[in-house]
């Protein structure tokens, strides 16, 4: 009987081991499958990152050669403007286009880009862009980061219209 029990133990201690282990194992392999779906994401991610960045430049390029080449520049306007309002307009759609760039990647906080959207919307010249292209630029925004960051734009555009010029009274 004394044999017999402990060959009764011995063999449950091992099952309980083989199944423990057969746990384990699964969870290392869920772990790892969790990990290799993880690095996909990321990878994915970094992939359209790089996407929107290649994008950027090509835009940024492209309104480069707009505003000193007076052949695109030709091609690009609609006749309601002069060649030079166009170009100082394409100058504006740069900077607008890269602070929005920066924000939709997060390098720009909301409350960093209210800071930049104020200090635009002090220009005339980038008021009158935005009254123009606003509209578009609602039209054809797709996420959360542009609708934020078109909102922003929006209310430091309407504050600087309702702004009186401050003037200096020091003599």
């Amino acid at each position: 009987m004394k044999t017999s029990k402990a060959i009764l133990i011995a063999t449950a201690t091992v099952a309980v081991g083989i199944l423990n282990a057969g746990r384990l194992q699964r969870g290392r392999t869920e772990l790892a499958e969790k990990h290799h779906q993880e690095t996909i994401e990321l990878s994915r991610e970094q992939h359209q990152q790089r996407l929107r960045l290649d994008t950027a430049a090509l835009h940024q390029r492209l309104l480069a050669a707009i505003a000193t080449d007076p052949e695109h520049c030709e091609i690009w306007n609609k006749g309601d403007i002069t060649p030079e309002e166009l170009a100082n307009m394409v100058r504006v759609n740069r900077q607008i286009s890269l602070n929005h760039l920066t924000f939709e990647l997060g390098l720009t906080s909301p409350e960093k880009l209210l800071v930049q959207a104020r200090s635009l919307m002090e220009r005339p010249i980038v008021r009158d862009f935005w009254g123009k292209t606003r509209d578009f630029r609602s039209q054809e925004s797709d996420g959360e980061a542009t609708q934020t960051f078109i909102e922003i734009l929006d209310r430091e555009y309407a504050a600087a219209a309702t702004e009186k010029p401050v003037v200096n009274t020091v003599a």
